[in-house]
């Protein structure tokens, strides 16, 4: 029942994405819902359904975005691995926390989309224009991550009670 209620929060969560927080630009640039649910997953679940996580959570934003298709597998994958190995050893808790892991999972992102377009597109980005981006990019991400916790925790343990007492 835990796995069909992730399953819906991501769906829910790729349909804002997709519809409503295009809307929200600033300068031409969006937060990464997708993001956000990788990181507060792999803090939150154990380190294999973590890991899982990012890797389903990159592979479904591919299969939506048909940019650069697997770079967004391979990045959440390597952020939730990172935060994976981190929850064991740093305590995330507040908003400060989150927002600075937040910020530097999103240049974590945004490096790893940089390098993929060098490697494999013919007229890669500048990096005038990318990094031009990139720190308000970072900054978006890290605002909204940690009011998104707050819902993603407050959700998970309603949802927990729920299903306990059933």
């Amino acid at each position: 029942m835990a796995t069909l209620v992730i399953f819906f929060y991501g769906v829910v969560l790729f349909a804002v994405q997709t519809t409503l927080v295009p809307k929200a630009a600033v300068s031409g640039v969006v937060p990464d819902l997708a993001l956000i649910a990788t990181v507060y997953c792999a803090f939150t679940l154990s380190f294999s359904r973590g890991l899982f996580a990012g890797f389903l959570l990159g592979f479904a934003q591919d299969c939506l975005s048909g940019v650069m298709l697997g770079v967004n597998t391979i990045s959440k994958s390597l952020i939730a691995h990172i935060f994976c190995q981190l929850k064991g050893k740093i305590i995330v808790e507040g908003p400060i926390p989150v927002f600075v892991f937040m910020f530097l999972a999103s240049l974590c992102d945004g490096v790893v989309f940089y390098i993929s377009s060098l490697m494999l597109l013919p007229n890669p980005l500048s990096p005038e224009k990318f990094f031009g981006g990139l720190p308000v990019y970072a900054l978006y991400n890290a605002v909204l991550g940690p009011v998104l916790v707050m819902a993603f925790d407050r959700n998970f343990k309603w949802w927990a009670g729920r299903l306990k007492a059933s």
